[in-house]
C-alpha cells in the first residue's frame, strides 16, 4: 500500500464541514475527532463526504 496522503472531507447536519490531508481512514478518523473537539461538536455528527487526491476548490 502507497504512502500517498488524500484529503478527506466530513460535513455534519448543519453544514460544518471539515477537509484535511491524511495517510489513511483510520488516520482521517483521529484527526476528525480532534477537530470536532476543537469545534465543540460531537465527532458523530460529522459523516464521510468524499476522499479525493487534491484539495476541493471550494474555499
Amino acid at each position: 500500500m502507497s504512502n500517498r496522503k488524500s484529503y478527506y472531507a466530513f460535513e455534519n447536519p448543519s453544514g460544518t464541514s471539515i477537509e484535511f490531508q491524511a495517510t489513511s481512514l483510520q488516520q482521517a478518523m483521529v484527526i476528525k475527532k480532534k477537530k470536532a473537539q476543537e469545534l465543540g461538536i460531537p465527532k458523530e455528527a460529522f459523516e464521510l463526504k468524499s476522499i479525493r487526491k487534491k484539495p476541493s476548490q471550494s474555499a
